[in-house]
């Protein structure tokens, strides 16, 4: 009968337990990190949060991205039965752009192009590449 008395205590610490998952893009990490420690998802995540844009703090890209739940989320995801599932997320921007490969031209595209100019520069990439046999690289 003694196990009855740490059940409830057994399943605090199991439903409010804490994992971590750090995604390498193989960038080298700067001095700028993006912190959310109250990322909204729903139903024990089944429904995903909102896509985070960090282009405007981190314009050369992603680092290092972290995912987690802390054990301050896994609580209010108890308190709320796992309907709201806050999780944190971190996101290390990248100091510098990876290089290009040899004989490569770069043709930048900006954030704020409609979706036929997007396809008007992906066009274009491609005529440049068939013409020139190399690798041209889209940057947005």
């Amino acid at each position: 009968m003694k196990w009855k008395r740490w059940l409830p205590v057994s399943l605090l610490a199991v439903s409010a337990a804490c994992w971590h998952q750090v995604v390498n893009t193989g960038s080298t990490a700067g001095t700028t990190v993006v912190d959310k420690p109250w990322v909204t998802t729903w139903l024990w995540g089944l429904i995903a949060a909102e896509p985070i844009d960090i282009r405007q703090q981190c314009p050369r890209g992603a680092a290092v991205i972290e995912t987690e739940t802390s054990f301050v989320n896994g609580l209010a995801s108890l308190v709320t039965l796992g309907i709201w599932t806050p999780q944190h997320v971190r996101v290390t921007c990248a100091s510098g752009t990876a290089s290009l490969p040899p004989g490569a031209t770069e043709i930048r595209i900006p954030v704020d192009a409609s979706v036929e100019q997007r396809g008007q520069f992906v066009s274009r990439a491609i005529e440049q590449s068939l013409e020139t046999h190399a690798p041209v690289v889209l940057r947005f």
